[in-house]
């Protein structure tokens, strides 16, 4: 080298290059061999310059790569968790809310859409998570942002779409944008829209890439949803058929039991009928002979005041004497005095027995067709009162407050089992000795029959339930729960309706209300 006092500047120059991008500049009067080696140097340095950039677009890329991964994996995990958490169309908003946030994540997206639509492709809701309101009414009545909805609606895959331009259009649409509709057993329900992305606004096909394998993820979680929520559905539909049939299980038993039970009391009653029919014949043979031996005693006492008179007739002294030890024995004025009651109390007896027999026949009408027509209630309440009275007779006094009401058009036996049912139950009641009351009254075309106790009075809580089937308060083998559910039945036969009012402590009564002329 011919010109050295130009080397010292060009390995100052060297010194100096602290990046690929600066360049080797000697000064013009610099000599031939500093200006090669100057030049070799800043060729090797724009090498050095490319290699440099190419790897550190190969870093970045791998730098947004590994950062695409993570965020899909938080989205896999958020996905894979959501069926469990989604249990209502509240769930189900926030799902879709928490989706677009992490879409809009992964692909790098400014604003992001979620787009549910009907069948017919048309907007049914719009959620778009951080998106001012103003904006999304925009959305809501912009036609060009409707025609790009139906046109997604048929599409089958996600799609990189050009911005809008125009007049009207909003400014969100301006940008591309990428359309992914969400596919479920086979029908589009929605559309995901990503809008302008970060830095150059333009989506990359990794971009594209990254929606697309994450969207059949979403499809699946929605239509796990959609069969956890149908199983659901038919789970409650299942639960509410049970309870149904349970009610109608319940109603059989109950209409069975009450069948039951009318078929015991006809039963009963037809055998009350037939046991009164069997007594009532030799009742009547006794009641026919007690009136002929009354004669016969009177036709006797009468001979033996004849023979009393004949006394002092007889000459023979033994055979006075005899008479006289005889009737001493016999004490025979006891006799006259005594025989004529015991035969009036003997009479009475078959007298009661004959109306018991006759009031068990007219209880249960067994003897004839059952059969709406005209009845005495009030003769029908003393009816029951004798078939009930030792039910009655150790626990309370009766008293009558009869209004003396019309006859009703019913069917009296069954309203005898209704009275009977009050009758007892009011017994029941009393703890001790008590009163039960017996009123009748008329209200309008209405009569009504009021049965009321001094007994222990009823629970408020019990009142609504004491006409259920099975519902008793009586201790078990004491009540079969079914007497007051038969009487309202046979009162609602009746067009009528039955109330009662209780205080505990002070008693309960009972108010039946019947239309005095029902036609059957």
């Amino acid at each position: 080298m011919a010109n050295t006092p130009h080397v010292h500047p060009l390995i100052t120059a060297i010194d100096v290059i602290d990046d690929f991008q600066q360049f080797i500049s000697l000064p013009p009067d610099a000599d031939a061999d500093a200006q090669i080696i100057a030049q070799g140097i800043n060729r090797l340095l724009e090498r050095l310059s490319v290699k440099y950039s190419l790897s550190s677009k190969e870093s970045d890329s791998l730098a947004a790569a590994s950062i695409r991964m993570v965020v899909m994996a938080d989205v896999h995990d958020r996905l894979n968790q959501a069926d469990k958490h989604v249990k209502t169309a509240s769930d189900l908003k926030t799902f879709f809310e928490e989706v677009v946030i992490d879409l809009k994540e992964a692909t790098s997206a400014q604003v992001g859409l979620y787009v549910s639509l009907d069948g017919g492709g048309n907007l049914r809701n719009l959620l778009a998570p951080g998106l001012d309101v103003e904006t999304v009414k925009l959305l809501k009545r912009n036609r060009d942002f409707h025609k790009l909805l139906v046109t997604a609606f048929t599409g089958k895959e996600v799609v990189h779409q050009s911005g809008f331009s125009g007049e009207g259009i909003p400014p969100v649409l301006a940008s591309p944008m990428l359309v992914a509709p969400v596919i479920v057993h086979g029908k589009t329900i929605g559309i995901f829209l990503m809008l302008e992305r970060e830095g150059e606004g333009v989506f990359s096909r990794d971009d594209l890439t990254m929606l697309d394998q994450l969207l059949p993820d979403v499809t699946r979680v929605l239509e796990r949803i959609d069969l956890m929520r149908a199983l659901e559905q038919s789970n409650k539909s299942l639960h509410a058929e049970q309870l149904k049939q349970q009610v109608l299980i319940e109603q059989l038993e109950s209409a069975q039991s009450q069948l039951l039970q009318s078929e015991k009391m006809a039963s009963v009653g037809q055998l009350a009928a037939g046991v009164a029919h069997e007594i009532n014949n030799p009742i009547g043979f006794v009641y026919s002979n007690m009136g002929t031996l009354e004669k016969y005693l009177e036709d006797l006492f009468a001979m033996v005041d004849s023979y009393e008179l004949a006394e002092s007739s007889i000459a023979d002294g033994d055979v006075l004497a005899r008479l006289q030890l005889a009737k001493q024995k016999l004490d025979l004025k006891f006799l006259k005095e005594d025989l004529p009651a015991l035969m009036g109390e003997s009479k009475d007896g078959i007298t009661r027995v004959k109306k018991i027999v006759q009031d068990l026949k007219d209880f249960s009408h067994a003897d004839v067709e059952e059969k709406w027509d005209f009845a005495d209630l009030e003769k029908g309440i003393d009816t029951t009162l004798n078939i009930v009275n030792n039910e009655i007779k150790y626990k309370a006094d009766v008293v009558k407050e009869y209004g003396s009401i019309a006859e009703v058009n019913c069917l009296s036996s069954q309203l005898n089992q209704v009275f009977m049912n009050l009758l007892v139950n009011a017994a029941h009641a009393i703890e001790e000795r008590g009163t039960i009351t017996i009123r009748t009254g008329k209200q309008g075309e209405e009569v009504w029959v009021e049965v009321a106790d001094t007994g222990k009075g009823i629970a408020p809580e019990n009142i609504k339930r004491i006409f259920d089937p099975f519902f008793t308060t009586k201790p078990i083998g004491k009540g079969t729960g079914l007497g007051l559910s038969m009487a309202y039945g046979i009162i609602q036969k009746h067009h009528g309706r039955i109330e009662v009012h209780s205080e505990v402590g002070k008693g309960t009564t009972f108010r039946v209300c019947l239309p005095q002329n029902h036609q059957s």
